[in-house]
């Protein structure tokens, strides 16, 4: 974790701050599957959360399908993989499955998984978020796949990095490039890089439905 602040960090001050992966933070935990009870029920850090820029990373997210030619750092990888892992899960499921894919080729034979998905031919990297062998009656799995993607979404524009999702609809391309179980029988595509035109900024006018016309108080 960072060192604790008296004051919020600015964004030029928040570029200069050291990366750590997963394994930095909680040696073994990658290779030791069970140890994740205990990251789940440790206690938090006082104070962790006063340099936190969640709004700026809110307001900043766009979908972005034009990228960068440069790599991604594996410790921001990694970051953004985390907080998918650290996604809410109804019951505690947890019921994802995560493949990163930076190889070129790879990549650009993974953008045929679906009409939609050609923006992952020229993305520094993906992650591609596998469903469980089978959902229950009230689609929990929908839910939870969905907040992990989400928290990937936004953890990956925190780092300035762009980001956009897709489906999958030719599944067994899809399992023959990545060679996931034939019980697993549905995905999600994240694609990842630095934006080619403009760098992520808060966007004041966001194409949306009124304020007004989505909130209801109290009743419709």
């Amino acid at each position: 974790m960072w060192p604790e602040r008296k004051e919020p960090i600015s964004p030029d001050q928040r570029a200069l701050r050291p990366r750590t992966t997963c394994a930095d933070r909680r040696p073994g935990v990658p290779g030791l599957p069970r140890r994740w009870m205990d990251a789940e029920n440790e206690q938090g850090v006082a104070g962790v959360g006063t340099g936190m820029q969640t709004w700026e990373a809110i307001t900043s997210r766009r979908n972005v399908r034009s990228f960068a030619d440069r790599p991604i750092p594996a410790a921001d990888l990694d970051q953004i993989l985390e907080a998918g892992r650290r996604s809410p899960s109804s019951q505690n499921w947890q019921p994802w499955d995560f493949i990163l894919v930076t190889d070129r080729e790879q990549l650009r034979e993974l953008a045929k998984v679906w009409r939609g998905a050609s923006h992952v031919a020229g993305a520094a990297a993906a992650i591609v978020v596998i469903g469980p062998p089978a959902d229950n009656e009230f689609g929990r799995a929908q839910l939870d796949l969905g907040q992990a993607t989400m928290a990937m979404l936004l953890a990956a524009t925190d780092l300035g990095i762009g980001s956009c999702h897709a489906g999958v609809t030719d599944t067994q391309l899809a399992r023959e490039l990545l060679g996931f179980p034939d019980d697993r029988t549905w995905a999600l595509l994240i694609s990842l890089g630095y934006p080619v035109d403009r760098p992520l900024a808060p966007i004041r006018n966001p194409r949306r439905r009124p304020f007004g016309e989505v909130v209801h108080r109290g009743r419709w």
